[in-house]
């Protein structure tokens, strides 16, 4: 259960909240999908939970370019598909903070949910679905006013939610359920709930839209889930505190960081084989692609730093630091 610490939430496992962030790497048999007009944004976007910031990296030097101050203890953070606008989930002041990356400062704070921990941005910009992770739902807010304009009950503790690349349905883990709640965004009510390991906590959508991989932090594992029948299909085996997923544009590499491990397993998705475990930082918590898939960004909660993989060759090539307890990171979605 939540314990309140320092003015900020952390699991029994001292574990901060943060979000289970999914890209949108869209395939080109979807190029129908209407999509908003994109400005390319190669920046990358870490929430600061116990310095209530967001460090702005420029990933062509891995510089921080910006600190930008937003609500209290952020954990969760996403990009808009267009690139203009960051929206932050605060998980101690319950709202969520939307900065224009043009100025790099907040424009608009939404009051959302008790302890907002993740959120996600649907492939054409219109909404914010952000996991409140005391209130047991879902705040969706309409980015055009910047209202909320529902709320779905869903499991105990939703931690990660993504979304599927058409918008249709979004994928909210319940850590303390053991499940995943699957929203039809049309109606916005639940319409299947998937049973899947111990403490589910990271999500992401496959890049065809077939699969969702769900990182379960108790059993050190990851849930793979078949969207069509909404069933789990395999049982995938990682490191110690499964904590974040993250999957390559082809979808055969699964990225997961493993917080316990201090590590990064790399795994191969056809034969479910562990290809390669990646170093990191202290206590990685979450992770997000390039745009070009070159590079995963990983976030260390406890020492303060980026873990930069170049996924070529798996190794760590530079190491950025940021603010305090990283809990979350953001890229551009991959829906141009």
């Amino acid at each position: 259960m939540m314990t309140d610490q320092l003015r900020f939430k952390t699991r029994a496992s001292g574990r901060r909240w943060s979000a289970g962030v999914s890209r949108c790497v869209l395939p080109l048999l979807m190029a129908s999908v209407a999509l908003p007009a994109a400005a390319k944004n190669n920046n990358a976007y870490v929430a600061n939970q116990t310095d209530n910031t967001v460090s702005v990296i420029d990933t062509a030097s891995n510089g921080v370019m910006a600190t930008v101050p937003v609500g209290t203890n952020p954990a969760g953070v996403a990009l808009s598909p267009n690139g203009k606008q960051v929206y932050v989930a605060n998980l101690s002041s319950d709202n969520v903070s939307v900065i224009n990356v043009a100025t790099n400062t907040v424009t608009a704070t939404v009051a959302v949910g008790s302890s907002p921990a993740a959120i996600v941005i649907t492939p054409n910009g219109a909404e914010a679905y952000v996991a409140n992770a005391n209130a047991g739902n879902v705040s969706v807010i309409d980015t055009a006013t910047n209202a909320v304009t529902a709320t779905v009950a869903v499991g105990d503790s939703p931690s990660g939610i993504a979304v599927s690349h058409d918008g249709a349905h979004v994928y909210v883990t319940n850590e303390q359920d053991g499940t995943v709640s699957v929203i039809n965004t049309a109606t916005n009510t639940v319409a299947a709930t998937v049973a899947v390991g111990i403490n589910p906590f990271g999500v992401t959508v496959g890049p065809f839209g077939k699969q969702v991989y769900v990182a379960n932090f108790g059993s050190n594992d990851v849930s793979v889930i078949n969207t069509s029948s909404n069933t789990v299909t395999a049982t995938l085996a990682a490191g110690s505190g499964a904590n974040a997923v993250a999957v390559g544009p082809l979808g055969v590499r699964l990225y997961v960081a493993n917080f316990n491990d201090n590590t990064v397993s790399v795994i191969n998705t056809i034969n479910g084989k562990t290809i390669a475990t990646v170093p990191v930082g202290t206590a990685p918590q979450a992770e997000a692609l390039s745009l070009d898939g070159k590079r995963l960004y990983v976030a260390n909660v406890n020492s303060a730093n980026l873990s930069v993989i170049d996924t070529r060759n798996d190794t760590v090539t530079t190491t950025v630091a940021v603010g305090n307890s990283p809990a979350s990171v953001a890229t551009q979605p991959d829906c141009l």
